[in-house]
């Protein structure tokens, strides 16, 4: 239920601060944000919008390749084709025949020189060509980009000018290809195609470079129109960076804010934070960080972590159903589906360990063992609707390969047992294992740096604190560090654990980076 898509990610506040600063297609992928609507609720296309926008922005900024096809830049996926048309029955004016007369003596002009097999007559038309594509690609590429530096100087000493061009060009259409509107793309790879086997004559070689030069002056005019804001064709990637999750940031604080108000929000975390229990209550952590021994408290419950919108119930109220039993406060609302998702990968790594478990001391497993059972595990985490009893076989299935038993050993029929009673959550060792890998995970993000300021990103946020805001994503990204649990000690659990840890920081430190203020006591 993703609404009606505008394209443009306009929104003012109550207070009267526009929410724009880049540009928000269409959501190309549906997000989980109203899972825990109750049936039968409608909510206005133009919350269903914004909301669709707000977290377009919020996977942009915390995990882009969910987004961004293979290949593609940030600003690709911020650019739209721009669909204006002229008009089948729009009469041509005198003034336009006039400049097509003027250009195609221009381009006639350019061919004859560049024929010439002289590179001496060649290299002065080629370098007034490099020149005019250097302007035309200033605007969409960034300043320090290599295309414009190869641009901008003469060309190398060779026989063959126009070949060396032509290699230029394929370079030039790689750096547009990474940068344009998805809708670009076919349009680049057959300019590209076009390159790959140039002819051997001169004359055949100067028409496509002529003709490839016309094609990228125009590409460039294209792009330009794509590009949502100007300014946005000229920043680098770790610009363009800082700038969307600078607005995701905005745009997330100020619809929360809407929706449940300043107020609501504080009594709703006071209460939340109220009930963190045992053993989390006994982990040291600054005051400021207590809430996020609370977050780890509800990834450990065995009900899903949810945050429902704030909603008023059109039906009899003892129809409505019950609100759910693990929700968590206003803040995390844009973060839940990734919190759910780790809730998701936690379990898995605690049953992957669990079975560990069962296997007879005797037994000497494959090398591969628990990388097979962790890629079952989390194939079934990825699954929407995965069929629990087939998971259950397969586990089995090896699990008794690993003990090198047969379906017909009466230890096997035992060995499926063990499989279908542990892996529950209720079971004493699964519980066992759980505590210990929740409350290393929990020590692990009290300590981990508040967030340092950023010059480069100032935001002042609704809640009054204006503060520099960090990279989160690149935080998470860089995180290499290693999780020592007891019963966790496998390489593939090693790994997993450390996965998992990286995806929590990164949640921890966005959320942070929003809420700060209204998690200090």
């Amino acid at each position: 239920m993703t609404g009606t898509q505008s394209g443009h990610g306009q929104h003012t506040t109550d207070a009267g601060s526009p929410q724009t600063v880049v540009n928000i297609p269409p959501l190309t992928v549906p997000h989980p944000l109203l899972r825990s609507l109750p049936p039968m609720t409608h909510l206005p296309a133009e919350l269903l919008d914004l909301l669709n926008q707000a977290y377009f922005l919020h996977i942009l900024a915390s995990d882009p390749s969910r987004v961004l096809p293979p290949g593609k830049s940030l600003l690709s996926a911020l650019s739209q084709p721009d669909v204006r048309q002229q008009r089948d029955d729009e009469s041509t004016t005198l003034q336009e025949k006039v400049e097509e007369m003027i250009h195609k003596a221009f381009w006639d002009e350019a061919l004859g020189t560049l024929s010439s097999t002289e590179p001496s007559t060649q290299l002065p038309r080629l370098k007034l060509l490099f020149k005019d594509l250097h302007a035309a690609l200033l605007p969409v590429l960034p300043a320090e980009h290599t295309v414009l530096a190869i641009l901008s100087e003469p060309l190398p000493p060779t026989s063959s000018p126009l070949l060396t061009t032509a290699n230029y060009f394929r370079e030039v259409l790689i750096a547009l290809r990474e940068r344009c509107a998805p809708a670009r793309d076919a349009y680049i790879d057959s300019l590209s195609t076009s390159l790959t086997d140039p002819p051997s004559d001169i004359p055949g070689l100067a028409k496509l470079v002529i003709e490839t030069t016309r094609s990228l002056l125009k590409l460039a005019e294209v792009m330009k129109d794509d590009l949502s804001q100007f300014v946005l064709g000229t920043m680098g990637e770790v610009q363009l960076a800082s700038a969307i999750a600078d607005q995701a940031r905005t745009q997330e604080c100020a619809l929360v804010l809407d929706l449940w108000k300043q107020k609501t929000i504080h009594e709703d975390i006071a209460a939340w934070l109220a009930n963190l229990s045992q053993p989390y209550a006994l982990i040291v952590s600054p005051p400021s960080r207590k809430w996020v021994l609370r977050l780890m408290q509800a990834l450990g419950a065995t009900d899903p972590v949810a945050c429902p919108l704030p909603t008023k119930p059109l039906v009899p109220e003892d129809t409505v159903p019950p609100p759910a039993p693990n929700t968590l406060p206003p803040p995390f609302f844009f973060s839940t589906p990734e919190l759910f998702y780790i809730q998701n990968v936690l379990q898995a790594i605690v049953i992957a360990a669990v079975l560990r478990t069962l296997l007879p001391a005797s037994a000497s497993p494959p090398s591969d063992f628990m990388y097979r059972v962790w890629t079952l595990l989390l194939a079934s985490v990825n699954e929407e609707n995965h069929a629990e009893d087939a998971r259950l076989v397969n586990l089995a299935d090896e699990l008794i390969r690993a003990s090198s038993l047969t379906d017909a050993d009466p230890d096997a029929v035992k060995l499926r047992a063990a499989v279908a009673r542990t892996v529950r959550t209720s079971d004493p060792v699964f519980l066992l294992l759980q505590r210990r890998l929740l409350s290393a995970l929990a020590e692990r993000l009290v300590r981990t740096p508040v967030p340092v300021s950023r010059k480069d990103v100032p935001t002042e946020m609704r809640t009054g604190r204006r503060e520099g805001l960090p990279n989160t994503r690149e935080e998470k990204e860089t995180e290499t560090e290693v999780l020592e649990v007891k019963g966790f000690g496998d390489p593939a659990l090693i790994e997993a654990m450390r996965d998992v840890l990286g995806r929590l920081r990164g949640t921890v430190l966005w959320i942070e980076s929003i809420w700060r203020d209204v998690f200090e006591p």
